[in-house]
């Protein structure tokens, strides 16, 4: 859920308010037209020599649990490029940055976001104005070019903005089970989703940290859509995952019935869960905890 650290409600509304994929108006493709595409070749270039840079730079022994760089480093080496760029556009040395930075200062989007790539992928991008820029276009085949850029309308990347759609992108992507948390159903409220991962894995899922926020915003409605009314909601949890829940976790013995998870929803609309802080942050813990 987290690269590292605690996951905390503070953490989860800066990443979800910083992935969120803007609509763009016709202030943002003129904008882009006028100072991008002109020198959208420098910039390719400009970030290209970014990124080659944070290769050079990344430590991979401070990520042990990933395979072989760069696949599946799509988060990290988004995050790492930013810093860089963020550094140059202070004081830009190059045409491609100067455009950029001509570019934000008269009103540009320029931020980070991550969504459902063509249906295939979760990935980490940018967006600049109209523009889909990719500076980790090789972390699933690492034989395509490093950075990609493309017009939003071509780039097939969209936001993520309900539960369904996440698991089957989750089950195609990470090779993994989706199934709905019917053992916790305190927890399910703003972890719906139990993924078995290829090795066996079992992990508690919110689809990343800008879903669990909009969850929470519509106090818990996502959630409760995709345990009653989605399509993975008569899906069973294999038995050795649910004794396991059941022995450490305090599960039930048998999954809730939707008519007992619209209950335990009603309940924690009811005790105003999205506004507690406290209690919301013990969910958080038990869900890093299994």
């Amino acid at each position: 859920m987290t690269s590292n650290g605690k996951l905390t409600l503070d953490f989860i509304k800066q990443q979800a308010e910083e992935e969120q994929l803007m609509p763009t108006n016709f202030k943002q493709v003129k904008l882009t037209k006028k100072f991008l595409l002109p020198h959208i070749r420098k910039l390719q270039d400009d970030l290209l020599r970014l990124r080659l840079q944070f290769d050079r730079e990344f430590d991979q022994a401070r990520h042990p649990k990933k395979g072989e760089y760069p696949q599946g480093y799509c988060y990290e080496i988004t995050k790492g490029v930013k810093e860089l760029l963020e550094h140059e556009l202070q004081a830009p040395q190059t045409v491609g940055i100067g455009a950029l930075r001509d570019f934000c200062l008269n009103g540009g989007i320029t931020k980070r976001v991550w969504g459902n790539l063509r249906h295939e992928y979760f990935q980490n991008a940018f967006q600049f104005g109209d523009l889909y820029v990719d500076v980790s276009n090789d972390t699933v085949t690492i034989t395509k070019p490093k950075v990609e850029i493309l017009p939003l309308a071509k780039a097939r990347f969209y936001s993520i903005s309900d539960y369904d759609t996440y698991a089957g992108l989750a089950e195609k992507y990470w090779k993994g089970n989706i199934y709905p948390n019917r053992l916790l159903p305190e927890l399910a409220v703003m972890f719906p989703i139990f993924f078995v991962s290829a090795d066996g894995k079992p992990e508690a899922h919110a689809n990343y940290q800008t879903i669990l926020y909009r969850n929470m915003q519509l106090d818990f409605a996502l959630a409760e859509r995709f345990l009653t009314k989605g399509r993975f909601q008569d899906r069973v949890l294999p038995e050795n995952h649910a004794k396991r829940l059941i022995s450490e976790f305090g599960g039930l013995e048998m999954p809730v019935s939707n008519d007992d998870l619209k209950r335990h929803f009603a309940a924690a609309r009811q005790s105003e869960l999205r506004l507690d802080a406290v209690r919301c942050q013990l969910l958080l813990d038990q869900a890093r905890a299994i």
